[in-house]
C-alpha cells in the first residue's frame, strides 16, 4: 500500500501499522471483520472483508442487505487511503462469507483430519528441507519463515505470501506432493 495509507482500529483491537498491512498475517486479521475503507477520492466503503489480496493489498468486501441481499465490492490496494475496523466480531458473517464464493463440491474436514494433513504437509515441507513452523491461533497455519503462511485445509490454494517467487515455489512443492 502507499505511504499514504492509514489504518485505524477499534479500541478493543490490537492496533495494525502501516508497515504492517505488508505482512499477510495482519491482513489475513482483518478478513471477516467489518471495515470502513477511504479512498484516495475520499469515498467510503463498508463491508465485511472476504479476502485481502496480498500482492495488491486489494480489498474484497461484502455488504449485506436487510434481506441477506449481498453486494461485492473490490477496492484496488492502490486506492486505499485509510481503514478502520468497524467490528471485530469474525462469526457474524463467517459461514456467509464462506459460501458466496464456494465451489459446488466442498469438502468439509473434521479436525482430526485437518491435523492429519497439517503433519503431513509439514512432513513433506521438512522432507524438501522447507523450513516451517506452526503458528497461528492455536497452531492452525504452518508459516514457512514468516514469509508464507499455510492454513487449513492445508492445499496450494490456502497459501498467503507478499512474495510471488516463493507462493509459486511453495504452491508448486505442495502440488507434487503424493497423496497420503
Amino acid at each position: 500500500m502507499s505511504s499514504e495509507c492509514n489504518v485505524a482500529v477499534a479500541p478493543t483491537t490490537h492496533g495494525i501499522s502501516v508497515s504492517q498491512l505488508e505482512n499477510p498475517r495482519a491482513l489475513r486479521s482483518l478478513v471477516y471483520k467489518e471495515v470502513k475503507v477511504e479512498d484516495v477520492d475520499g469515498k467510503f466503503h463498508v463491508g465485511w472483508v472476504h479476502t485481502v489480496d496480498p500482492v495488491s493489498n486489494s480489498f474484497v468486501l461484502a455488504q449485506f442487505g436487510e434481506d441477506m441481499a449481498v453486494k461485492i465490492v473490490v477496492v484496488m490496494g492502490h486506492a486505499v487511503r485509510h481503514i478502520e475496523v468497524l467490528n471485530n466480531e469474525i462469526n457474524t458473517h463467517q459461514a456467509d462469507l464462506d459460501r458466496l464464493f464456494a465451489r459446488d463440491k466442498t469438502i468439509i474436514y473434521t479436525q482430526g483430519q485437518l491435523q492429519e494433513r497439517k503433519v503431513n504437509l509439514k512432513e513433506w515441507l521438512e522432507k524438501n528441507r522447507i523450513p516451517v513452523t506452526e503458528s497461528g491461533d492455536n497452531g492452525n497455519c504452518l508459516s514457512i519463515s514468516e514469509a508464507l503462511f499455510i492454513e487449513p485445509p492445508y492445499t496450494a490454494e490456502n497459501c498467503i505470501s507478499t512474495n510471488e517467487i516463493i507462493l509459486g515455489r511453495i504452491q508448486s512443492l505442495i502440488r507434487a506432493k503424493p497423496e497420503s
